[in-house]
């Protein structure tokens, strides 16, 4: 697999995830809150900074880093995923997608 193919495979496993993530979130705003929905959230979010970091795309693993940090806030209890968070990590969403589609 040359760069330009492994670039490729992070932009399209980045939007796969982003889609993952994005429905995790709107079940959440429908269904309520669940430990695997936000785990899945925090997957998505850990796994493009991950990619990214291969990559050495700086300013998407910094922006993911933050998404991942809050979310694990959420996930140990710190902090309570309200209707404000879900939107606000809608937004991030969907700057992490614009980032991905600067890579590509």
């Amino acid at each position: 697999m040359n760069l330009d193919e492994a670039r490729g495979a992070l932009v399209q496993e980045g939007r796969e995830l982003l889609a993952a993530m994005e429905e995790a979130l709107l079940d959440i705003e429908s269904s309520g809150y669940t430990d695997e929905r936000v785990n899945a959230i925090f997957r998505a979010a850990h796994t493009i900074k991950g990619s990214a970091g291969l990559f050495g795309l700086d300013s998407l693993v910094s922006f993911t880093h933050v998404v991942e940090s809050l979310l694990d806030q959420v996930r140990n209890s710190e902090i309570e995923l309200n209707g404000n968070m879900l939107s606000l990590l809608l937004t991030c969403g969907d700057y992490i997608g614009s980032l991905i589609s600067a890579v590509e």
